[in-house]
């Protein structure tokens, strides 16, 4: 009768490295965009309340999580498209709801690599040099 559902052709699902990696790339792009947006900031309390309002609105608004970001046009498209939490979000659904692998996922996975690093090249190209 009941064979526990898994068939043999049956693919075992393993969302952790996956989601693991996601996240780790995903924390250091958000906190890239952190650092940009203090290098604009005077004070550190301007700087959290800054990053918490610009990384919570685009998150909600352009990354898919409300509308899809194919269904966004002009400059809300570009947001979308650019923000990190929308391949995030994109790796997460995969993950989950399709058992999709790395192979499948790569076209997410790269924005997520190269985010960070460029962030923070452009924070360090921004920041004011400290007078003495």
């Amino acid at each position: 009768m009941g064979g526990g559902g898994r068939g043999k052709g049956k693919k075992k699902r393993k969302p952790l490295p996956k989601l693991t990696a996601a996240t780790l790339l995903y924390a250091a792009a958000a906190t890239a965009i952190g650092l940009l947006i203090s290098t604009f900031m005077r004070s550190q309390i301007a700087a959290i309340f800054g990053t918490a309002v610009l990384s919570i609105l685009p998150a909600t608004q352009f990354s898919g999580m409300i509308d899809p970001v194919s269904s966004l046009q002009g400059i809300g498209a570009a947001i979308g498209e650019a923000y990190p939490m929308t391949h995030f979000l994109t790796i997460a659904r995969g993950t989950f709801s399709k058992a999709l692998g790395f192979a499948d996922l790569q076209a997410s996975f790269v924005p997520l690599l190269i985010a960070a690093p460029l962030l923070i090249g452009l924070s360090a190209v921004l920041l004011r040099k400290q007078e003495s």
